[in-house]
């Protein structure tokens, strides 16, 4: 394993071959891609970055998508594939809209372009944002492991992936409240559809059947988006796919790449 740190960005480096960064959601950090990122770097050269405020890492200043993107860009590869689940979807998506010579292909985990519901636009309601800004002001703790039995929330292993992902972050820094609440600032606010839609490199899609963050509804309006990208539907799982089936989510990826 490979470790390579500066003030601004810290990440881990596994296996050897093509360069795939994958990029990380709202209130956790890059061990969260354990299970998947042991595997996947028997055949790439895995890039597990933490977002400002997660990890070891420093907030930035503003915490805005091109904040994000330019500070954990110094430290990744000229081209790379890149993958982002939720949060770091729109991450991944940014970069690729803003510097796609820097990304060879997209892989989008339970990513919505807009989180947030609006008119035929099928997300989460902005009184969840809301309730979850007043959680994280009063207790981060409690309303981060509240969060992520909502990302496990029915899927077909529901309670052994609420402890799968709870002993992956298991003695993990807490990110910071900057983090979290300028993070649920963009998950209201951020809108790429536009972006998404003007993409020249290969994408591709991932939903979870049950997902209540990122409804299957989804689905048709990123065909309506973009016909040609790739969409893939895990049958048994809800927000996070790579844990409820991480064995068929490694064979997704690696026919996509």
């Amino acid at each position: 394993m490979e470790q390579q740190n500066n003030e601004q960005v810290d990440y881990q480096v596994l296996g050897e071959g093509r360069d795939l960064v994958l990029v990380h959601g709202w209130g956790v950090n890059s061990a969260i891609w354990s299970i998947v990122a042991e595997q996947l770097s028997q055949d790439y050269r895995v890039h597990l970055v933490d977002l400002p405020g997660y990890g070891e890492q420093p907030d930035v200043d503003h915490y805005s998508l091109a904040n994000i993107s330019n500070t954990i860009l110094q430290k990744l590869p000229e081209h790379a594939i890149w993958c982002g689940w939720s949060l770091g979807g729109l991450v991944a998506t940014y970069v690729a809209a803003h510097f796609p010579e820097r990304v060879d292909k997209l892989i989008q985990v339970c990513t919505s372009m807009k989180f947030v519901e609006q008119e035929q636009w099928r997300g989460v309601k902005k009184e969840v944002f809301d309730a979850f800004k007043v959680g994280v002001s009063k207790q981060s703790k409690k309303t981060l492991t509240r969060f992520f039995s909502l990302q496990a929330m029915g899927s077909d292993t529901v309670k052994s992936d609420i402890m799968t992902i709870k002993s992956l972050l298991t003695g993990q820094p807490l990110p910071t409240s900057t983090a979290l609440l300028s993070g649920l600032d963009l998950l209201n606010d951020v809108d790429l559809r536009n972006d998404f839609e003007q993409l020249s490199m290969p994408c591709l899609s991932l939903f979870g059947e049950h997902d209540s963050l990122v409804p299957i509804t989804n689905l048709q309006a990123v065909m309506l988006l973009s016909p040609s990208k790739k969409k893939v539907v895990f049958e048994c799982s809800s927000h996070a796919p790579f844990i409820s089936e991480s064995e068929c989510f490694i064979e997704v990826l690696k026919r996509f790449i």
